[in-house]
């Protein structure tokens, strides 16, 4: 597996530690081959979890939210809109999106 690789997370940047039990999750499902942390932003508020952006070539993004900043996370998969159901039935997603 690849250098930054830990359970199909890539671990090359930091990750927000209130987005770990919900990556732990994501991890776990056999059709996911890995999720890909992005850019963290300050925010305001303090809702805490996870929110679906849009769908990408191989796979989709998801927006996670902790008490003080928001991440990016990109999730590879080759069935996307399983994912999602599954993440929508767990309640790590509040809503399901429109195209799933």
């Amino acid at each position: 597996m690849a250098r930054y690789r830990q359970q199909k997370v890539k671990r090359q940047h930091h990750v927000l530690a209130e987005l770990e039990p919900g990556l732990k999750m994501l991890s776990a499902i056999p059709t996911v081959d890995g999720v890909i942390p992005g850019i963290i932003k300050p925010k305001v508020g303090g809702s805490v979890g996870f929110t679906f952006q849009y769908f990408t070539q191989s796979g989709f993004k998801l927006i996670g939210r902790s008490g003080g900043a928001c991440q990016e996370l990109f999730v590879i998969t080759r069935d996307a809109p399983a994912v999602i159901q599954l993440l929508y039935q767990e309640g790590i997603l509040s809503s399901l999106p429109p195209d799933v």
